[in-house]
């Protein structure tokens, strides 16, 4: 099947445009909220969503004793975000090559700086270094389409081991042949050893992997959060674990608008069994040529973790709080938010109005206008039962031809954008967004008249003439076979 041609110059005009509008911060673990992109058109959005993916989460294990514990950096780098260069004698897998260094310096720290409302004004100056540690890789790609994606990772992690306290921790980044590093912001917490804490906390991982009697955890790589419509283990650990007690697992959907972070709905209970509980566990930090994981040492001492698998392919993509629940107490004994993120979500879909807009390529303005009426809670039911009705597999939470709807709407957007027009409003895009990719493409040029193009599906044909010289085309005619 042949390929709509690509406007080259155009989308170089377009991504030069996107830019000049995106300047990079090393921001350590952000994620978007709904109501940041709330107010934002589909340009706005399209130019949020080219921001690179990388991510952070800190993560504490337990320590070489009772009285220590390993805080740890846990990262994954997208390739895309990476700048690459060709290989000087290049193999059959390794054409292009980027090299990357990170440092953690970690500082002790005051509860005056865990108090303060503006994060900004936390600086290291005057602080007492605690540890440092230093971590350095080179990632290689095939291709330059590898170089270039969004779900190839450089992983790696940081540690450094601690007494109870409070600290503040700062990253340093340098890509490539980058000679100043990038700074992240100064992060401060409160450090405690596992036998005194209160609440437990949770790390999440993509893939349960046994190596012989232990078991290793592939952490996430997407930090704190998880993969949209895709199943993940999570590893809880349980302060205090009364083997004699009964415990609960909980997922509740969360509201986190306005910062409010107040319970929708339970999406997920579980009794946990014994075979869900995993004691005398050291989990240790390691990697191997996939990804960080977590082996699963058990000993003679060790702490009491929960394994439990989640099944998030039956979860909308949303914010999710977790808990551990003992039985007959109130307060949680282990809590963890986490967000499920859709890594290559359409544009659209970043946005209830927008994405309700752009269905007025395949429905009728009555319908239209039904689905656009109403509070944002009632369009947003509207939304989803149109598509749900369409939905080629019900029994899961992701829609495929939902999906494929609106990237063909970001496919028009990218390909046929020109300086006169946006790709989606222009006839090239209204076909393709209804249509799909043509089954073939034809150009001519004709000695004494504009540049043509002949779409063929297997129904229909049709045919595109040239308005300018800037990659505009015009819908001339349409042949039903």
């Amino acid at each position: 099947m042949s390929k709509t041609p690509t406007n080259s110059k155009n989308v170089e005009i377009l991504k030069k445009t996107l830019t000049a509008v995106l300047a990079f911060v090393f921001i350590l673990g952000i994620t978007s909220s709904s109501m940041a992109q709330r107010n934002l058109n589909y340009h706005q959005l399209a130019m949020k969503n080219k921001q690179n993916p990388i991510h952070f989460d800190f993560i504490v294990l337990p320590g070489n004793s009772d009285s220590t514990v390993t805080f740890a950096s846990v990262f994954s780098l997208s390739y895309n975000y990476l700048p690459f260069k060709k290989v000087q004698a290049p193999t059959e897998n390794r054409q292009y090559y980027s090299t990357v260094s990170l440092s953690m310096e970690v500082f002790h720290s005051d509860k005056s700086r865990l108090r303060k409302k503006n994060r900004d004004d936390v600086s290291i100056q005057g602080l007492d270094l605690a540890g440092r540690t230093f971590w350095a890789d080179t990632a290689y790609a095939k291709n330059y389409d590898q170089s270039q994606s969004k779900e190839e990772y450089l992983k790696g992690f940081l540690k450094v081991s601690l007494h109870p306290g409070i600290y503040s921790y700062v990253l340093q980044m340098k890509k490539g042949e980058e000679t100043n590093s990038r700074l992240s912001k100064v992060q401060t917490r409160r450090i405690q050893s596992y036998p005194n804490m209160k609440v437990g906390n949770v790390i999440f991982g993509d893939k349960l992997v046994s190596r012989g009697s232990n078991q290793q955890l592939r952490i996430s790589d997407m930090g704190s959060n998880v993969r949209y419509g895709k199943d993940f283990y999570a590893l809880a650990y349980i302060p205090g674990y009364d083997a004699n007690a009964s415990y609960s697992l909980h997922i509740n959907r969360l509201n986190i608008a306005d910062e409010d972070t107040t319970k929708k709905g339970e999406v997920y209970s579980k009794e946990l069994s014994d075979k869900d509980i995993k004691t005398h566990l050291i989990p240790t930090l390691g990697n191997d040529e996939e990804s960080t994981l977590l082996d699963l040492k058990s000993t003679d001492k060790g702490y009491a973790y929960a394994l439990v698998k989640i099944p998030n392919s039956n979860f909308p993509n949303s914010s999710y709080r977790f808990t551990i629940q003992k039985e007959g107490e109130k307060m949680p004994v282990t809590r963890s938010i986490f967000q499920s993120v859709w890594v290559d979500m359409p544009t659209s879909l970043l946005n209830l109005d927008t994405a309700i807009d752009m269905l007025h390529y395949i429905v009728d303005k009555e319908t239209l206008k039904k689905i656009s009426s109403g509070s944002r809670a009632e369009r947003e039911k509207k939304f989803h039962e149109f598509w749900k009705k369409r939905d080629p597999t019900p029994n899961t939470e992701y829609n495929e031809l939902m999906a494929e709807y609106y990237r063909r709407i970001d496919y028009a957007y990218e390909h046929f954008t020109t300086e006169n027009t946006v790709g989606y409003k222009s006839d090239q895009g209204k076909v393709y967004i209804k249509y799909g990719p043509p089954q073939h493409t034809e150009r001519k040029f004709p000695a004494n008249g504009p540049t043509t193009e002949i779409w063929t599906y297997p129904n229909r044909t049709f045919v595109f003439k040239a308005t300018s010289g800037f990659g505009d085309f015009k819908l001339v005619s349409e042949e039903t076979k």
